[in-house]
Order: C-alpha cells, then structure tokens, then sequence
C-alpha cells in the first residue's frame, strides 16, 4: 500500500480520516485480490458502499471496519491510522 503523507494532527479533519480509512480498505482488497462484489458480498454491505466506503464518501461503522478486516484478514491497525505521525 502506498503510504499517505498525512500528519497526525489532520486526523482530527473527519474527512480526510475516512478517506485515508478508504484508501487502506482499497489497498487491502486488491492486495487480497477481491473485488468491490467479492468484498460486498462477504461483509454484507453493497457494492456501491463498498466504493463509497474507498472514496471516503461514506462513514463506515466500527463494526463494518472489524468485519472488513476479517474478510481481508488484516489486522485493524493496518486500516485505522494511529494519531502518531507516521514516518
């Protein structure tokens, strides 16, 4: 996955969270080789929310993000930016 250049301090701007959040899912999926049905389909969401979830268009339930990180079998860090600037 290719690293954000976000500081941590701009995790407080909710919409570059969620973008960021998206990105991850999105590198993730296609490092596992799903696509956005695949993925719909096994965590229960649509696929529109599925690219609306990788677009940061879409909040996303802290359960939907531990039921995506099962499926692609990631740990949840790898999703969830820490609030520590990342080097």
């Amino acid at each position: 996955m290719k690293k954000a250049s976000y500081d941590h301090v701009d995790w407080r701007n909710e919409s570059k969270l969620y973008s960021e959040i998206g990105r991850r899912i999105r590198g993730a999926r296609r490092s596992k080789g799903f696509t956005q049905v695949e993925l719909s389909e096994r965590v229960k969401l649509s696929r529109p929310s599925i690219s609306y979830l990788e677009n940061g268009q879409q909040n996303i339930t802290l359960h939907a993000i531990y039921e995506i990180c099962f499926v692609l079998d990631v740990p949840i860090h790898k999703i969830l930016p820490n609030n520590i600037k990342e080097s």
